[in-house]
């Protein structure tokens, strides 16, 4: 399925099944704020991505209806970002999932989110 948003950010996935999917993402200078760092909307974003990939992974449309991320510490330009999404729980039609955004070992920002089988 064509993205044209992952694609204008330049994120790539790197890993998935269903219920999991890891992805790549790097700071460029037009995704940071007033202060040099990654903006939450270009943290946020990385962090959908890997969810809607590991929802969607065995076929079955979901889509998120809520999403929550604290940010734990700043990413810089030239920052290399792993996102990662997992099912930790729920159901047929409503599922429980974790996200972490990392630099390395480092976390950026982590979350939760609630996602509804359409089907």
């Amino acid at each position: 399925m064509e993205d044209r948003f992952r694609e204008f950010l330049g994120v790539k996935v790197l890993d998935f099944e269903p219920g999991f999917a890891r992805v790549e993402g790097v700071v460029k200078e037009e995704f940071t704020n007033p202060f040099g760092f990654a903006h939450g909307g270009y943290l946020v974003s990385l962090a959908d991505f890997a969810l809607g990939v590991a929802a969607n992974a065995d076929g079955t449309e979901r889509f998120a209806i809520s999403i929550g991320l604290d940010f734990v510490s700043p990413a810089k330009v030239g920052e290399r970002l792993i996102a990662e999404a997992r099912i930790v729980g729920g159901g047929r039609r409503v599922s429980f999932y974790e996200m972490t955004v990392r630099s390395g070992e480092r976390i950026v920002a982590k979350g939760r989110a609630i996602v509804y089988a359409k089907s």
